[in-house]
Parts: C-alpha cells; structure tokens; sequence
C-alpha cells in the first residue's frame, strides 16, 4: 500500500457548468440505444457497510488522528453529455454535446444509487464525455477499528481549506473525459488535463444495440483506500475547511475513475 497525498475525495473538480449544445449531427438517421451507469466496486465486493445511510449526528473523531475507510461518496450529479469529438489539452470546446439526462439533478445520492435512463442517440463512434457535480458532497467512511461506527463527512470539490457550507448550491468545475484523461476548461477556455488515467477509450452506438457504459469508483478497485481524518482544532468533531485528510490506497488504484464499456 503507498500513500496518496493526492485528495481521493475529488480534487479534479471546481467551480462552474459552461454551456451545452444538445445536438450531435447523424448524417444515416439510425440510431441506437446507450445505457449509462454507475458502480461502486467496494460496496459490489462486500467490503462496506455504506448501506447504512445518513448517520443523525457524526461520532466524535478517535483522536489528533481517525483512521477509517472510504466506502462511498453522497454527492450530486447534475448532467452528462457525450460526444463524438475529442476532448483535446490546449485546445477551446468547440464539441457538439448531446445531453444523456432528462433534466439537471439537483439531489444528492450515493455514487452507486445513481441510475440513468438508457437514452437513444444517432449511431456513431463517441469519444468524449462531460459531468457535472455540485460543490459540496459527502465522504461515507467507517472506522477500521470498529466498522459498525460509521462517518459522513462534508467536504468540497475544491482545496480542503476552502469554506464549507452544507446549503451551498454552486458547481464544480465540470470534467471532460477524453481518450487523453480528465480535462478541466482553465482561464483562458481551453482544455487542460488533469488526469491522464482517467480517460474513456470511446464507444460505438450502432442501429438496434445497445452500449453499456458503466463509470467506476476507484477505477474498478475492490479494495478501499484508508482515509486519516486530522483533527487540526483538536475538538474530536470533523470541521470541512479546517480538519484535513491523508489517503493510504492499494498499489492498484491509481486513478479515481474509470469507464467500462460492454455491448449488447
């Protein structure tokens, strides 16, 4: 196991939603059907008690530091788009985006209680795809010395240290997902890749199949990563934007997401 300095709790997001096009031109006039997924390896694998939903009030922290585990993240995914373009560092998004949701999410669930209705699109070969996420989200983790108590842990999209507030409504800086790895749009409106393991190899929606794309917690990983809350006020109680957290993860994760594609 190495330890990860890098914020497992999705420090390649930020601030705001930019603009769609929900078009994607389809020159044949077939189409096919894609099925969007979620899954969270870690609860699939039995190795959580994430099923204990929201907890009345957190325990108090163990100490100066509470080793626990990530089980699962309550958060709220807004929209997602495809692509047939690709997703390119340095370059503006000029790309054609076609919307997979119905209409933007504004609630929060658990990574792995999302669903998506499958959406028929025009065939073709999608390379890229965009996600949005609120700002705030929650950390389910459990204590490794005692795994019936159980966390949920505000946090932001952003640096730990940035200001918490559990009614705050913003967005984070919207992922790009590409052949390349993750994208960001940077000040001056061009991609800028901040992940190249989390990428999408690209998929293909032929007439009368179906694509099944299924987005991975922990890039597939059954195995969770061990979370150290530091108490940095020293009250044994988890402040957003004051305590921090340090990540020990299996060798094998490298990455937070991945995308794995099935046809049927």
């Amino acid at each position: 196991m190495k330890k990860l300095k890098l914020i497992f709790a999705m420090a390649c997001l930020g601030l705001l939603v930019t603009g769609c096009q929900d078009e994607n031109p389809d020159q044949s006039g077939e189409s096919g059907l894609l099925d969007f997924r979620t899954s969270n390896p870690v609860v699939i694998a039995g190795k959580s008690m994430s099923y204990l939903k929201s907890v009345a009030e957190n325990p108090p922290l163990t100490g100066d530091t509470t080793k626990t585990y990530t089980t699962s993240l309550l958060l709220c995914i807004g929209d997602v788009w495809v692509s047939q373009g690709e997703v390119k560092e340095g370059e503006a998004d000029s790309l054609e985006w076609l919307r997979i949701t119905g209409s933007t999410n504004r609630e929060i669930k658990l990574f792995e209680d999302y669903s998506f209705e499958a959406k028929t699109i025009p065939v073709g070969t999608y390379n890229s795809i965009k996600i949005t996420f609120r700002n705030v989200f929650y950390r389910y983790a459990q204590l490794v010395s005692d795994p019936s108590i159980t966390y949920e842990l505000l946090e932001t999209m952003g640096s730990w240290t940035e200001p918490c507030d559990v009614n705050d409504t913003t967005w984070a800086t919207t992922n790009y997902f590409g052949p390349a790895g993750n994208h960001r749009l940077n000040d001056d409106d061009v991609f800028e890749l901040v992940s190249d393991g989390e990428k999408i190899g690209g998929f293909t929606i032929e007439a009368d199949k179906t694509a099944i794309v299924t987005w991975r917690l922990g890039a597939g990983v059954t195995t969770p990563c061990i979370t150290y809350l530091i108490d940095e006020n020293d009250n044994l109680v988890w402040d957003c934007g004051i305590d921090r957290m340090e990540f020990e993860c299996p060798p094998e994760m490298e990455y937070m997401w991945d995308f794995v594609v099935d046809y049927e």
